[in-house]
């Protein structure tokens, strides 16, 4: 049986969104403020890949007449933010402009990260970030840049009502009425789980992943549990042993498994499959991974 995740999660929201392509166009231009066009393609979980150079997989990637939108969903804390985003925008324009083209055959590009947590602790539930002049902020930069970050745990009261409402549903998964965008995307999420063989596939990166947490807390475990011995002995005392492989146990795991979660969502979100995934965490080098990734 597969566990039943909300939109926040990001295959459940890509699986949305490739479905529903009027309610994608609808979500963006919410966001925005603004029409957007003619969609004409519209891609999930596809992938920038290189042999020597770091891929990206997009959540979501949506060419228009007028400009490219891709829009990511992110349920965990993001350590270096401002570069991921810069880092997906580059691929964007790889993909955007082909060999010889000229460089104003870059269309506008928008990138949108719907986040839970609020990186930067401004309380904003909307951050819009385009190129100025320092020196003199009318000066134009026309770049056709443009990076938003939506915050579920902002304060919504100073988001449009639109806007609001998508961020309580992505967070607290209440969807208002049916009518409503939130409402029509709850219907969406519903109709996703009838697909068979989608819920199949989602079925088996639950067993995957699960496989992952075993090995991840085993590994805690033996970690906390060396934690606990060394300062027992450094302690020299019966009470201090028992105690630091308590306390060296309890914190070993809760923070291999948070480290670990992140890992895990970090590399499924570069573009490696869930068995690489584990394979990587039973055969790679820990500490390099968390480097590679970023996780602290």
């Amino acid at each position: 049986m597969c566990k039943r995740y909300p939109i926040s999660n990001r295959y459940v929201f890509a699986k949305v969104m490739q479905d529903n392509p009027d309610l994608c166009q609808e979500m963006i231009e919410q966001i925005l403020d603004m029409k957007v066009g003619r969609i004409k393609t519209i891609e999930v979980e596809s992938e920038s890949t290189s042999i020597i150079h770091r891929g990206v997989r997009f959540d979501v990637f949506l060419q228009g007449d007028e400009a490219a939108f891709e829009v990511e969903m992110q349920t965990y804390e993001q350590e270096d933010l401002p570069r991921r985003m810069r880092f997906y925008r580059s691929q964007l324009d790889r993909r955007m402009l082909g060999k010889g083209e000229a460089f104003g055959g870059l269309k506008p590009v928008y990138v949108i990260f719907i986040c839970l947590h609020d990186y930067f602790e401004h309380g904003l539930p909307v951050y819009t970030f385009e190129s100025t002049c320092q020196e003199d902020p009318t000066v134009a930069f026309e770049n056709g840049v443009h990076d938003i970050v939506l915050c579920a745990d902002g304060d919504l009261s100073r988001a449009s009502a639109d806007v609001a409402a998508l961020l309580e549903y992505v967070s607290t998964n209440r969807a208002g009425s049916e009518d409503s965008l939130t409402g029509r995307l709850a219907q969406a999420v519903e109709d996703a789980y009838r697909d068979e063989e989608w819920v199949s596939s989602m079925s088996r990166l639950d067993w995957d992943l699960e496989d992952a947490r075993r090995y991840a807390a085993a590994q805690g475990r033996e970690e906390g549990r060396e934690e606990g011995r060394e300062e027992g002995r450094e302690e020299g005392r019966a009470e201090g042993r028992e105690e630091g492989r308590a306390e060296g146990r309890a914190e070993g795991i809760a923070s291999e498994r948070d480290r670990e979660a992140a890992l895990m969502e970090a590399m499924l979100k570069s573009g490696m499959d869930a068995s690489e995934v584990i394979a990587a965490l039973r055969d790679g080098d820990r500490d390099a991974l968390y480097k590679e990734y970023s996780i602290e």
